[in-house]
């Protein structure tokens, strides 16, 4: 048999490569096309939202929940619907007056005291409620007071003119690391303003003034919704790589950096982390100064009208999943001296000092995320179904240890 020619031989391979790269252009047409048939689903407006939003600028508060609101929240690991009662909460409409033999709870926080990404019978609230009227000590209303990207300052301020209307016996506010930051901000995650307060003499002092809409008449925080993707190199494909692997894989994010693939991030810490690292030293001390200062008040405000206050301490991911913190510590650089523990340690010790219980839902989290099934999204930062009822049973454990529950 005779063999090709090198010319005969050239053509095939040129031929193969033309088929190769017709193919890898068909491949990527169709990854690109259903890329942005993806993001088109997320950012999709929802018509009830547009009419019935569950967000407004707020006075005091810079914002709150409209009563009445209704919203679809769409994510890559969620879809959920949030129907905002009459009184502007999430959750069942209580009257203010308690019905004769109640018990109430009320929980402040933020998004994860309000819960927007789990179903309503699946938030600490609902899991906490159930419960507790299923156990020894029944005859419980649990109120959820949490309002998404809320601070301590705020949270304060809601017990204040709302939150002790409903009568709690007891009070639980959720902290997340990120109250820190703001408490001593006057903007919130998005740049709305917010009120905050500094520390004068070891007093308490409000520093914002006024609060306003925003420039273009919207509430002073969006509904918790997806903004539209922006491309990267014109790709909507390469953007959603991109948003996959710069925390999850920041080696792999760093490489396909490199060769144009994803988008450059920097790796200095976000400021909410500075609390963990040996950065930023006074104004870490002014953070823990004002948080100190509104527990204090919070305390105050709480037990004249009859309550009594606890904390209960809302873990990053990081800091009950060994490998997350690995990853966190890569994305970011973070050297040695970062500790995913000192957070807590040192909340410990200011709440102490004042008088108010902090409970401690960290070991069933770290149990739950090393066997599984995890106890927070794996691309959201927040509790799934799993991590909210942790949470109710941390807190069932303190409600039924307090004295309200003793005969």
């Amino acid at each position: 048999m005779l063999s090709s020619s090198p010319v005969s031989r050239l053509r095939s391979l040129l031929a193969n490569l033309i088929l190769f790269l017709f193919s890898l252009a068909v491949c990527a047409a169709i990854a690109e096309t259903a890329a942005r048939i993806y993001a088109a689903s997320l950012a999709r407006p929802d018509p009830v939202a547009a009419a019935k939003p569950i967000s407004r600028f707020h006075p005091t508060l810079g914002w709150d929940k409209p009563p009445g609101g209704e919203a679809r929240i769409r994510r890559a690991e969620f879809d959920i619907d949030i129907v905002i009662n009459s009184r502007g909460l999430r959750g069942p409409d209580y009257d203010y007056d308690k019905p004769a033999g109640t018990k109430r709870v009320l929980i402040l926080g933020d998004s994860f005291a309000e819960g927007y990404y789990v179903d309503e019978p699946d938030t600490a609230r609902a899991v906490l409620e159930q419960r507790l009227n299923a156990g020894p000590c029944r005859g419980w209303q649990v109120v959820n007071g949490g309002t998404i990207a809320y601070s301590t300052d705020q949270e304060y301020l809601f017990f204040r003119e709302e939150g002790f209307r409903y009568r709690p016996d007891l009070v639980t506010l959720l902290f997340y690391h990120n109250d820190l930051l703001y408490n001593g901000s006057g903007r919130g995650p998005g740049g709305e303003a917010k009120p905050f307060f500094g520390v004068d003499d070891g007093r308490l002092v409000a520093r914002h003034t006024t609060l306003a809409p925003d420039a273009e008449g919207g509430p002073n925080r969006q509904n918790p919704g997806r903004a539209p993707l922006q491309p990267w190199r014109g790709s909507i494909a390469l953007r959603l790589l991109s948003n996959r692997t710069v925390n999850s894989t920041p080696r792999l994010h760093e490489a396909l950096a490199s060769l144009g693939l994803v988008q450059p991030v920097p790796t200095d810490p976000p400021r909410e982390f500075w609390p963990y690292g040996p950065v930023r030293g006074p104004e870490v001390a002014e953070m823990w100064a004002v948080t100190a200062a509104l527990f204090a008040a919070l305390k105050q405000d709480v037990e004249a009208h009859g309550a009594r206050l606890s904390v209960l301490y809302v873990p990053a991911r990081f800091e009950v999943n060994p490998s997350v913190w690995q990853t966190t510590r890569e994305r970011y650089k973070l050297g040695r001296r970062w500790d995913p523990y000192v957070v807590f340690d040192r909340l410990k010790k200011e709440l102490d000092a004042i008088g108010i219980p902090l409970l401690d839902p960290r070991e069933a989290l770290t149990r739950t995320e090393a066997s599984g099934p995890p106890a927070y999204y794996t691309r959201d930062v927040h509790w799934n179904e799993v991590g909210n009822r942790i949470a109710a049973e941390a807190l069932q454990r303190q409600v039924e240890a307090d004295p309200v529950c003793r005969p």
